[in-house]
């Protein structure tokens, strides 16, 4: 009987990561903030029509249709290969509640008369588009993060039942393990409503060469790092996500700019 609980008790140490109590305090720690609220769309446009699209939402944006209608003029990335989708608009709003009120103002009706037109080309080159309202860093901590870095690395995760808290944590042990390597963290986002994916991470980066940079420290002192932040080691930052989830789409893209 001993035997057989010490061989469970055995397994279980190269099954299951370290628990926020047993990990090695980390010199640097990352702290999770959801503080900001979120409009995410993935838009796919109609077969040929990227061009048309891009020239359309730009008119929108010079003609100053979002300040008009009382909203924030979303963050756009291109999609450079990856997903399926062609575009990702990141829109910050002050909250569900708020956003939607908005959109039902006489400002925004508005807005909607005078940009018709415009409003009506756009839809005519969209073939498909997914919604979701996700939590994720205060609307300046984005901005800092995204400032001077337009090249992208977006990851959609999709949780097994009931692994939804336990995939974001292990995100924000990542970012802590990212930190430890001299990389600035992810930004994390997590579904409220709307779409089927649970988690969005999204890093930026000066040029797809820094996103490509190997870090500088030996896998050894990696490894350790990687323990500091929760994980048995550095092959395990991997293996636990791959427990957690049921889908992982990876996607490299860069911002527009329309200024």
């Amino acid at each position: 009987m001993n035997r057989i609980i010490f061989i469970f008790v055995f397994e279980l140490l190269f099954v299951l990561p370290l628990s926020a109590a047993d990990a090695i305090k980390s010199d640097v720690a990352y702290q999770p903030d959801y503080s900001g609220h979120y409009r995410v769309q993935t838009v796919r446009a109609a077969p040929g029509a990227l061009a048309e699209l891009l020239q359309a939402m730009q008119q929108l944006h010079n003609d100053g249709y979002y300040r008009q209608a009382g909203l924030t003029a979303p963050w756009l990335i291109r999609h450079s290969q990856g997903d399926q989708w062609d575009l990702l608009l990141i829109q910050s709003v002050p909250s569900y509640s708020g956003y939607f009120q908005a959109l039902q103002s006489a400002q925004a009706q508005q807005a909607k008369t005078q940009h018709a037109q415009a409003l009506a080309v756009l839809e005519q080159q969209v073939a498909f588009t997914d919604e979701s309202f996700m939590r994720g860093p205060a609307a300046g901590k984005l901005i800092a993060m995204l400032d001077n870095k337009p090249f992208a690395h977006i990851e959609v995760f999709h949780a097994l039942a009931g692994k939804h808290a336990e995939l974001l944590r292990q995100r924000e042990m990542e970012n802590t393990y990212m930190l430890g390597i001299d990389k600035q963290p992810n930004a994390i986002f997590s579904t409220d409503f709307g779409g089927d994916a649970d988690i969005m991470t999204i890093g930026f980066y000066p040029s797809l060469q820094a996103f490509a940079q190997p870090p500088a420290q030996a896998d050894t002192e990696r490894s350790k790092i990687a323990q500091q932040a929760g994980f048995r080691d550095l092959d395990d930052i991997g293996l636990y996500l791959r427990r957690l989830i049921s889908a992982h789409h990876d996607t490299l893209g860069n911002l527009v700019d329309f200024e």
